[in-house]
């Protein structure tokens, strides 16, 4: 009869394994999971704060212009404070060229980093026309 029991056992602890195994997979997906999460949403704010970058170049060269002080030609980080955001390096660099029309200009502006998927470099690429008009008064 003892080894009627034992087989009985054996079975149940055979059952007990693969529930454990079971829950286990569930836990080591769920974590992968919320892992690739977590990397989308830091990708997602380096991206937001590389619009910011791009945005606050953009404004700094319409500065210029209003100044009478842009010219055609390449241009680095125009800001005050250094592009650093998240503790992750920018680079900022800007083309600007005269557009079409009178007192016009057209800048693209672009903005890498350093990507965290691949370990290779993403960027974002913003551009811009405008057009300076003389205000009499």
């Amino acid at each position: 009869m003892k080894s009627r029991h034992r087989k009985g056992d054996a079975g149940f602890f055979l059952l007990e394994l693969l529930v454990l195994a079971g829950i286990l997979m569930a836990s080591v997906s769920a974590l992968a999971v919320y892992h690739q999460s977590a990397a989308l949403e830091r990708e997602n704010m380096l991206r937001v704060a590389a619009i910011y970058l791009a945005k606050q170049e953009l404004a700094e060269l319409a500065a210029l212009s209003r100044e009478g002080r842009l010219a055609p030609g390449a241009y680095g980080w125009l800001g005050e404070e250094a592009p650093v955001r998240e503790g992750v390096e920018f680079a900022v660099e800007a083309e600007v060229r005269v557009a079409e029309g009178p007192d016009g200009w057209r800048a693209d502006v672009v903005v890498s980093w350093p990507g965290h998927t691949g370990g290779g470099t993403a960027s974002l690429q913003l551009e811009r026309e405008w057009y300076e008009h003389e205000t009499t008064g």
